[in-house]
């Protein structure tokens, strides 16, 4: 397959492939903000060491997941994929700061 055909079959898939990645994103920014935070459900770190390790692993996660699928969406030409991804990377942890910092202002 040519690169021109496979930029124009990435083109046509861009809508329910950003539905796909939109998804996804959900899922993963959201463990990665819970292992960020020290909170992921079947993991409770016993020390302060093991805590700093897991937020130390996440945030170069977090921005590789961020930067990979950004390139990759926008070499495609994948504009609607690239604008999925960015919103739902970004959006969940915007909120989670939002809220934290609401409960902490009562």
């Amino acid at each position: 397959m040519s690169g021109k055909r496979v930029w124009e079959s990435a083109r046509r898939r861009d809508k329910p492939t950003a539905v796909i990645i939109g998804a996804a994103n959900l899922l993963m920014s959201s463990v990665l903000i819970l292992m960020m935070i020290g909170a992921l459900p079947f993991y409770e770190p016993m020390t302060r060491e093991q805590e700093m390790a897991a937020q130390h692993s996440a945030i170069p996660i977090f921005g590789g997941w961020i930067a990979a699928g950004l390139v990759l969406s926008l070499v495609l030409g994948m504009l609607r994929t690239a604008l999925s991804h960015l919103t739902t990377m970004l959006l969940p942890p915007a909120a989670l700061i939002l809220i934290l910092l609401a409960l902490e202002a009562r």
